[in-house]
């Protein structure tokens, strides 16, 4: 079932389909912005009983209507640094640029009156709400007065089933295998672990926490289990990889996120904050403990150990780690980690909660929760498999007015998403490189994929070779359908022809009833390979332009109305 409503927003009726767009736009904003948001554009369509234009953008995943539009800041450069050096330097008892304000009365609305005085000019309290959380302010203006000593809490607080899911990772310490280099380097698994129950999802061995391992361990989460029809905190750690997900998080809200029913959001654990994880860093132990298992299933690989150190509650400790003479593949392909995760799923724990130690098994918690709460997503492997477009690295870059990117001395064509960007201005993106093909991201931390520019030449040879390959387009698939009919593409030409229209069943059509014509012109024509493959697809163009003529139709109608 295709649960992607983006899709099906055309043939809903018009309150549902506003209903629908309204949520998408303020899912992610809190407290009175996400009040505010909701009264306007609800009064806004009461009143003219039209979809406002930024919830249209929605479907089209364009979230930030004033920078689509090329509207300036709601206030100048040097205002903003005015109210972050004002909050900065309020909170500093020491502070010879602004006076000490005690916590309870460091408010927007005090900086707000002291702007409008200091510039002589109106200044927008809802734009310095928004800087606030976009320069992270918010410790400054909750830092208490006086450094109290924090109460240690001796006890983990209660989460329900579902609620809060973790995702962090764990380097083995007693074995390193082969890496791809051939070099001997120490594995570790990353996980994802419901706090509720305590049950682990989904966990497999990679080398790093990268972008690429984070999502491709994201999209086996998705299809891991059905997910419930509620709000789901997603939590792992700052590590630069699993940052990355904001943005396939922020993606599959946009395509499958309802009003009261399924949203993740993301919780990111704070930077050197174990506690916010100590479920899963406490389980942690018994991952190393069941180490000693994998290295007693392949102890005919061992080819010797060697001393290696540990570091427990500060102090240095030194271990034997034993090399294996298996890689990642072999480790990944045994069932050892299955077992693992089977054998913590369905095994009877003791766990604290509240000063109290109560014990469950995690499988029948998650089970019991899955009988009483029916409604429920779930995801199929088209749905997902689409997201590995976010795990490549990312750079910024910039897209023309006439929808080209110039990168590392290659020009290349936007042939996917064009009418995301400006006819009038360049615009500024994230692009991630595979091969001959650049994939076009929104430039913010949680950015979503926008589209794809293809290169003005293919590379001599592939850079990556992958084994999940991201998704081919019909453009890609029209390329490789002329390429294998001998054609030498010109893809500058192909991509003017493929906006005008050109699709993969025309080309089809176009080619089989041309056929005969191409290969009586081939064999007459008496010059090298290359040639005659460009020839041909100069002929296919034109063939394709003769075709557009006949299916031509005016562009003030729409096709098939009457």
């Amino acid at each position: 079932m295709d649960t992607d409503n983006l899709k099906v927003i055309p043939n809903l009726t018009l309150d549902d389909r506003f209903n629908l767009l309204l949520h998408k736009k303020i899912m992610n904003k809190k407290g009175s912005a996400k009040r505010a948001s909701k009264k306007y554009y609800k009064d806004q369509y009461q009143k003219t009983g039209i979809i406002p234009g930024p919830l249209l953008l929605v479907e089209k995943k364009v979230m930030e209507g004033r920078k689509c539009s090329g509207r300036p800041r709601s206030f100048s450069e040097q205002v903003r640094r005015r109210f972050i050096e004002m909050v900065k330097e309020s909170c500093d008892p020491s502070s010879q640029q602004f006076i000490f304000i005690t916590h309870k009365a460091r408010t927007i609305k005090n900086y707000h009156h002291w702007l409008e005085k200091e510039f002589k000019k109106k200044i927008s309290i809802h734009a310095l709400r928004h800087c606030v959380y976009r320069e992270n302010l918010k410790s400054y203006l909750n830092k208490p007065d006086f450094e109290d000593d924090v109460p240690v809490q001796n006890s983990f607080k209660p989460e329900p089933v579902f609620d809060l899911i973790q995702m962090d990772g764990c380097v083995f310490r007693y074995f390193k295998i082969r890496n791809d280099k051939g070099h001997w380097q120490k594995p570790q698994v990353i996980e994802f672990y419901d706090t509720g129950s305590r049950y682990m999802f989904i966990l497999d061995a990679y080398f790093s926490e990268s972008s690429w391992n984070s999502v491709n361990l994201f999209t086996k989460f998705l299809l891991a289990r059905p997910f419930p029809q509620k709000k789901i905190r997603i939590r792992p750690d700052n590590a630069k990889g699993f940052l990355n997900l904001k943005r396939p998080i922020n993606d599959l809200n946009l395509k499958h996120s309802t009003p009261n029913g399924f949203y993740m959001e993301p919780d990111f654990s704070r930077i050197h904050a174990p506690k916010d994880k100590a479920h899963l860093e406490s389980s942690h132990r018994s991952l190393h403990n069941f180490e000693i298992r994998i290295i007693k299933a392949f102890e005919k690989r061992i080819v010797k150990t060697e001393p290696g150190y540990i570091f427990k509650k500060g102090k240095q400790e030194k271990i034997t780690v034993t090399l294996l003479d298996i890689n990642l593949d072999e480790l990944k392909t045994s069932s050892l980690m299955e077992e693992y995760r089977h054998e913590h799923n369905c095994t009877r724990h003791y766990f604290s909660e509240k000063g109290k130690v109560n014990a469950w098994v995690p499988d029948k918690k998650l089970t019991d929760f899955f009988e009483t709460f029916t409604s429920t997503l779930t995801f199929c492997p088209d749905q997902v498999k689409e997201h590995m477009k976010y795990g490549f690295r990312k750079t910024k870059a910039t897209v023309s007015k006439q929808k080209t990117i110039r990168f590392e001395n290659q020009d290349y064509y936007v042939t996917m998403g064009a009418d995301k960007f400006s006819s009038h201005k360049s615009t500024p993106v994230q692009i991630s490189r595979y091969n001959d093909k650049l994939f076009l991201f929104e430039p913010r931390e949680d950015g979503i994929f926008w589209g794809e520019a293809l290169a003005r030449k293919p590379f001599e040879k592939p850079l990556k070779v992958l084994t999940i390959l991201p998704e081919k387009n019909e453009l890609d698939q029209i390329i490789d359908f002329l390429e294998h009919n001998s054609m030498v593409v010109d893809r500058p030409l192909l991509i003017k022809n493929y906006e005008k229209g050109l699709s993969m069943p025309m080309a089809k059509q176009i080619l089989q009833h041309n056929q005969k014509r191409y290969t009586t012109y081939i064999k007459k024509m008496q010059q090298p390979t290359n040639i005659k493959g460009a020839v041909l697809f100069n002929a296919f163009i034109l063939d394709c332009e003769s075709h557009y003529r006949k299916i031509h139709v005016a562009p003030y109608a729409f096709s098939g109305e009457v």
